[in-house]
């Protein structure tokens, strides 16, 4: 789970990858396997499906009946095995039944059933693509744009675990009271300083000094840039504020994206329940200003429909700016918000009048890998990761050359996190792999920390990408956000 303070850039987000990459690349040793994959163990049993059920429908609900209605681990994971086993393009029930499978193989001692079926995670349900996720209007965006991340709010808000989060943790995640964000920090460092010291004070000197040094190498990673923050993380509030919103959550989802060279290239896209109506509101309570159609290259807005007109309207935020420019709001989807510098406007609207698509190739690309039924996902163009590395110092060079970067996260009644590294660089990519693995294994003996504890790192059959999984408790979530 990641807090989306106003401070927030996309180079931050990278930060403890990189730091977990980098720091591979400081020990040496190991090896590991990748012959290993997962398979069904148990046998099948046969039912009746209910009139219009798909074989897939019928898996997933026999599953459900047995985990959560007849209480029988046995025939649940039967059901689910037979579900992931022979796929489905319903990538939601592919979803739920892994990490349901997941508890089930762990209440019953097979980790390494659990660790094999959630490296999968990437090829599961993905027959027809996963790019659904970001808003329609995303394909209008620059083509500079190097690296996104977007939020499905309602998914992330439906979510058990969500619910059952503190108050605090979920305020801390989406608040746009800078007094109450500065009250939970404060005491999530508290917290935090306070087990350390915890930790510390049953170290002996040696391995206070390891601990030490550990840290430090953990905490180290690109410095960020001098120039200003994207335009979501300046102006999300205050777009929230102009439509009536209390803060981030009445979002229903929203993306931020940038160029990683120039942060002014920079844009926030988000859902909106009736932003007609909102931005009417707006408009007469003098938060935001309509102002003219502008005339597109090669377009005549008369033989256009009032539809097509709507979607290239633009409103101007009143007492805001952006690097010394107006920030302005445009609709170029239905119920779909878009902020960005006034500069970028004209190209997104003529992208729209003609219905072309600017997103990069690469940046697409990416995005086409990433499952739909996320709540969370970052991804990141191989030249912005090459640049990352580039400022990450002397042990970044040691890594394989990174064809990008994915992150997933879902949630249900628990979350989960998933990295995906892709690269063509096989052999560099088995080492770091094997000297990740000796880290962890070394780290996780000797540490109470449930994110290395249950941290799993491995690389695809074909040897074409770096995985990184892991299954993020209640407690963890809490820990990262609060401290405690």
């Amino acid at each position: 789970m990641i807090c989306y303070a106003k401070q927030v850039s996309t180079r931050s987000l990278l930060l403890p990858v990189l730091g977990i990459l980098a720091l591979t690349a400081a020990v040496a040793g190991g090896c590991w396997q990748r012959e290993a994959s997962w398979q069904a163990i148990d046998g099948e049993r046969a039912s009746v499906a209910r009139p219009g059920e798909s074989e897939a429908q019928r898996l997933y609900r026999l599953g459900r009946d047995c985990m959560d209605t007849l209480e029988r681990d046995d025939c649940a994971t039967d059901y689910f095995e037979q579900l992931i086993e022979r796929g489905s393009p319903r990538r939601e029930l592919i979803g739920d039944a892994t990490f349901r499978l997941v508890e089930l193989y762990r209440r019953h001692g097979r980790e390494e059933q659990a660790t094999l079926l959630l490296r999968r995670f990437w090829e599961l349900g993905m027959d027809s693509g996963g790019a659904g996720l970001v808003p329609y209007g995303a394909r209008f965006a620059p083509a500079q744009i190097s690296n996104l991340f977007v939020v499905d709010v309602a998914r992330l808000e439906a979510s058990r675990l969500h619910q059952e989060l503190p108050q605090d943790a979920r305020d801390y995640m989406f608040t746009c009271d800078e007094a109450r964000r500065d009250q939970l920090r404060e005491a999530a460092e508290q917290r935090r300083s306070e087990r350390r010291a915890e930790k510390l004070a049953a170290m002996s000197e040696a391995e206070r000094r390891d601990y030490d040094k550990r840290e430090a190498r953990m905490r180290r990673g690109p410095p960020e840039s001098d120039g200003p923050a994207p335009i979501y993380a300046e102006h999300m509030c205050t777009a929230a504020a102009a439509l009536g919103l209390a803060d981030s959550r009445d979002f229903t989802l929203f993306l931020g994206a940038s160029d990683h060279r120039n942060a002014e290239v920079s844009l926030l896209q988000a859902g909106v329940e009736d932003l007609d109506a909102r931005l009417a509101t707006a408009v007469e309570a003098g938060r935001l200003r309509l102002e003219d159609t502008p005339k597109l290259p090669g377009r005549d807005l008369t033989a256009m429909t009032p539809g097509q007109r709507e979607r290239l309207r633009v409103w101007t935020l009143v007492g805001a700016e952006y690097a010394g420019a107006p920030v302005q709001l445009l609709s170029l989807d239905r119920d779909e918000l878009t902020v960005a510098p006034a500069a970028l406007v004209p190209g997104m609207l003529e992208a729209r009048a003609g219905e072309q698509t600017r997103l990069g190739p690469e940046l697409q690309a990416l995005l086409d890998q990433v499952p739909p039924d996320v709540a969370f996902a970052t991804v990141v163009t191989p030249e912005a990761m090459g640049d990352f590395l580039d400022e990450a110092g002397a042990m970044a060079k040691l890594l394989p050359n990174p064809d990008g970067l994915l992150m997933a996260a879902v949630v249900y009644d628990y979350a989960a996190l998933f990295i995906r590294v892709p690269t063509e660089d096989s052999v560099k990519a088995w080492l770091v792999l094997s000297i990740a693995r000796r880290m962890l294994d070394g780290m996780q003996s000797g540490e109470d920390d449930d994110f290395l504890t249950n941290l799993d790192i491995s690389q695809t059959p074909d040897g074409r990408a770096l995985l990184m999984s892991n299954i993020l408790s209640r407690r963890t979530i809490t820990l990262a956000l609060l401290g405690g």
